[in-house]
């Protein structure tokens, strides 16, 4: 890959001179599981001109095994030191090439993403930006397994910091609940601080409604790409820290039966750091046309968008009707319920921004956020207004179905490409028979008996 090369050798010198022993290269697969491979550190040269070659057919929705090579290269920009390395070890998040062509592969989350933000500054000639809320329950216990004769999961009692000293917290009222019955505050002090020292900036957190040790930790406004890198970043921290404290993190959007569950909200708006241009004064809510018409492409598309946002068998025990999770394709000022949300309480409504509430974490950042944004431009380029509400899908088979019927919208700009949608599809339908094809725990309270 072409690069400056007194750039690489200030950056190797600086490096150098911190006495750095490693350098551990990151990756998403395709369905944003994080991947790395550790290099030493007088390799540095060699890999930023030839690559890493990486087995692509060992991850899903990537290669056969007949063509399974591929190569990772660095991406300068995303230096940091990995805080959880007993060696000092650099970090960079990579993209993958083609070892044939060096060309960018079709089917790699990240490259994804860098082309999406290219085509909105080709097409729009302005930014995106995204502020991401992350819910996640911290948990003290947790065992699951399966096999031919068993099937289980046991998530065990919240108490955490102070056994024998339990302060239970009553049901759905853990928002924002304070110490004692808050009980991982000093997790998430050390979650935000590793965070920060891997560039990864942090707005706040707080204990969620989940009394069962829900928790949120909010991001800042990025754009597109550097959003997509820091979810990636952050669900690897936020593990790595809650297992050096001995906890157990789940993302799952509902790990609870008749709890809240975990959703991955996409704060949003299309401008500059200092102005977004979804804002346009003495209009309901100062919604500008611009806005209105990308609320409706995001609305239009939703039933698609589950897909690829609410990707997993587990997502759709969340977007039930009582837990502050959509279930319609709507929007509304200030309400919690709708698939977008108009926030009410913006000091500065020059920064005006919509909320998306569908997404959960089980989905692939570097997916999610580009098609969000394709499914807005597509409202922009054909002046879409939100129109009548649409039920969201009610599982995941009924989301594959949507995206197979509705996906021209993300093959704007040559991001998407049918050979992604197509191996995402596969993917997905596989998982979604393997779940399908189970015995369910709940099946033999009902039916054994009979």
């Amino acid at each position: 890959m072409a690069m400056n090369k007194q750039h690489i050798m200030n950056v190797k010198k600086k490096l150098e001179n911190l006495d750095t022993r490693f350098i551990d290269l990151k990756y998403p697969s395709l369905i944003g599981t994080l991947h790395h491979i550790t290099v030493p550190f007088e390799r540095f040269e060699w890999i930023l001109d030839n690559g890493v070659g990486v087995d692509g057919s060992s991850l899903p929705g990537y290669k056969v095994v007949e063509k399974g090579d591929m190569l990772l290269f660095p991406d300068l920009s995303t230096l940091f030191f990995d805080p959880f390395f007993e060696h000092k070890t650099v970090s960079f998040l990579c993209s993958i090439h083609s070892p044939d062509t060096r060309a960018p592969y079709l089917r790699d989350p990240r490259n994804l993403a860098i082309k999406t933000a290219e085509y909105v500054r080709k097409e729009l000639k302005t930014e995106a930006y995204f502020l991401t809320e992350l819910e996640f329950y911290i948990l003290n216990e947790c065992s699951y397994g399966e096999g031919p004769g068993y099937s289980f999961f046991r998530i065990g009692p919240q108490q955490i910091d102070a056994p024998g000293v339990y302060y239970p917290t009553r049901k759905k009222g853990g928002y924002h609940v304070g110490p004692p019955q808050d009980q991982s505050y000093n997790v998430r002090n050390a979650i935000v601080e590793a965070l920060s020292v891997c560039n990864v900036k942090s707005k706040y957190h707080h204990h969620e409604v989940g009394e069962k040790g829900q928790v949120e930790i909010e991001l800042v406004f990025e754009p597109l790409v550097k959003a997509t890198d820091d979810v990636f970043l952050a669900k690897y921290l936020i593990k790595c820290v809650s297992q050096k404290h001995g906890r157990w993190v789940t993302f799952m959007p509902k790990p609870f039966f008749d709890e809240p569950g975990n959703g991955m909200h996409f704060h949003q708006y299309l401008g500059s750091r200092n102005r977004s241009l979804f804002y346009t004064p003495n209009r309901e809510y100062n919604l500008s046309d611009m806005a209105l018409n990308y609320i409706g492409g995001i609305l239009r598309h939703s039933r698609a968008l589950c897909a690829i946002a609410n990707p997993s068998t587990n997502s759709y025990k969340r977007l039930i009707p009582g837990f502050e999770a959509p279930t319609y394709t709507d929007f509304a000022y200030a309400d919690r319920t709708t698939a977008i949300r108009v926030p009410g309480y913006l000091k500065n409504q020059k920064m005006l921004d919509i909320e998306y509430r569908l997404p959960d974490a089980m989905s692939n950042p570097y997916l999610t956020i580009p098609a969000m944004v394709l499914a807005g431009i597509d409202g922009i380029r054909n002046k879409i207004k939100p129109q009548k509400k649409e039920r969201l899908p009610s599982n995941m088979f009924e989301a594959i179905e949507g995206l197979k019927k509705d996906h021209e919208f993300l093959l704007q700009g040559d991001t998407f490409s049918m050979d992604l949608i197509e191996s995402w599809i596969e993917v997905k339908t596989k998982q979604f028979e393997e779940v399908h094809i189970r015995p369910h725990p709940h099946e033999f309270t009902l039916y054994f008996g009979v």
